[in-house]
C-alpha cells in the first residue's frame, strides 16, 4: 500500500500512528555500548526466545551439542552473509519486525498453538500406503516449524513451506543441519500471485490439507487481509476437515494503525489492521459465504504476559486461531 493518502476501501474504525518511546531502548539497557538508534526489539541476545523445546530441537534433530547451541545461532545470523550482509540484518532492512528482532524463528510458536496437538495426531495416523496428507507453511522462513513437525513425527513427504525470499531455504539448511533429509520442501513464491504460468504455489489450489499462516496477516491492512483469506481458501482443499491454523497480534479493541519509520518510508501512508477475536471470526465468514464454504472459525486470546508490547498496550493479544472446511 504505497499512496500519499487513504485508499477509499480501507475502513477507518481507529487510527493510532506507531511509534516507540525513544527514551527506552531494552537493547541498550541489557547491553551497554548498543545501537539506541534501534527499536527496543532489536535485541543482540536470544534469551527467552530460544525455549527448552527449540533447544532440545536443535541438539537431537540437528545434532549440535548443548555447550552450541546459542554459539550456532548466533553464528548462523551473524556470520552467514548473502551478498556480504548477515541473514538478520538482511531481514532487518527488508521489514523492521520485531519477529526478527526477537530472535522468534527459533521459538517454534505453531508448537505452542492449542491446535497442535490434533495436528500432530492427525499427520502421524495418516495411511502411508495412501496418498500422504500434506501441510503447507505460509510464509515459512527459514523453516522452523516444519523442522518441529518433523522431529515430533510428521513424515517429511508431508511437510511443504512457501516464502518469497529463495535464499531462506539454504539458510534453513545451515541453521538445522538438515540438507541432507530436508529437500524439496521449499515452494518459492509470492502468495499472492494467481497465474499458474508465474506460480509453483498456485499450481497447487484445492491441495493442502493443512494451512499454517503463522504472523503473517497482521502485516496488512483490512483489504489485504481480506485478499489474503480468498487466497488461503483457494489453496486450501475442499474436503471436510481441511484446516486453516495460525497466530497474529490483535486486539480486543480493533483498530487501523497509520505505520511511521521504520515500519514506512517517510512520507509514504501505510496502514495495517488489527483484529478483535469477533472482526476475525465475521472476515472469514464473509469470505466463505463467497467461496460457498461452510467454515468452522475459533479464535482464543494469548493475553501476552509473558511479551513485550511495543505498540498497542494492555489491550494488545495474540489470537490463536483455527478455520476448519465443515
Amino acid at each position: 500500500n504505497r499512496a500519499t493518502s487513504p485508499p477509499e476501501s480501507t475502513p477507518t474504525l481507529f487510527s493510532a500512528e506507531i511509534e516507540w518511546d525513544a527514551d527506552f531502548n531494552a537493547n541498550s539497557m541489557a547491553n551497554p555500548g548498543a545501537d539506541t538508534s534501534l527499536p527496543p526489539w532489536f535485541q543482540s541476545k536470544i534469551g527467552y526466545n530460544l525455549t527448552p523445546a527449540g533447544r532440545q530441537l536443535l541438539e537431537e534433530y540437528s545434532g549440535i551439542s548443548a555447550s552450541e547451541v546459542e554459539a550456532h545461532i548466533y553464528k548462523i545470523v551473524s556470520v552467514l552473509k548473502i551478498d556480504n550482509i548477515s541473514l538478520r540484518d538482511m531481514a532487518w532492512e527488508i521489514f523492521p519486525w520485531p519477529c526478527v528482532g526477537q530472535f522468534w524463528f527459533v521459538s517454534f510458536f505453531l508448537s505452542l498453538h492449542p491446535a497442535y496437538p490434533s495436528v500432530l495426531a492427525r499427520f502421524r495416523s495418516s495411511d502411508s500406503t495412501s496418498t500422504p496428507i500434506k501441510f503447507l507453511d505460509l510464509g515459512t522462513g527459514l523453516g522452523q516449524d516444519l523442522r518441529k513437525l518433523a522431529f515430533d513425527g510428521v513424515p517429511v513427504q508431508s511437510l511443504y513451506g512457501s516464502d518469497i525470499a529463495p535464499e531462506y531455504e539454504r539458510i534453513g539448511h545451515q541453521l538445522f543441519r538438515d540438507g541432507d533429509r530436508f529437500t524439496g520442501r521449499f515452494i518459492v513464491a509470492d502468495f499472492f500471485e494467481e497465474d499458474p504460468e508465474k506460480s509453483g504455489l498456485a499450481k497447487t489450489e484445492g491441495s493442502w490439507d493443512v494451512i499454517n499462516i503463522m504472523l503473517i496477516l497482521h502485516l496488512f491492512d483490512l483489504p489485504t487481509q481480506i485478499q489474503a483469506c480468498r487466497r488461503i481458501l483457494k489453496l486450501l482443499s475442499r474436503k471436510p476437515g481441511s484446516m486453516v491454523i495460525g497466530e497474529q497480534t490483535g486486539s480486543t479493541e480493533p483498530r487501523e494503525h497509520v505505520l511511521k519509520p521504520p515500519f514506512a518510508a517517510e512520507g509514504e501512508y501505510k496502514t495495517i489492521y488489527q483484529q478483535s477475536d469477533e472482526t476475525f471470526i465475521e472476515m472469514w465468514r464473509v469470505v466463505g459465504r463467497e467461496a460457498g464454504r461452510e467454515l468452522k472459525i475459533e479464535v482464543v486470546y494469548d493475553d501476552q504476559e509473558h511479551r513485550d508490547r511495543y505498540f498497542s498496550g494492555p489491550e494488545q493479544r495474540l489470537l490463536l486461531f483455527t478455520v476448519e472446511v465443515v
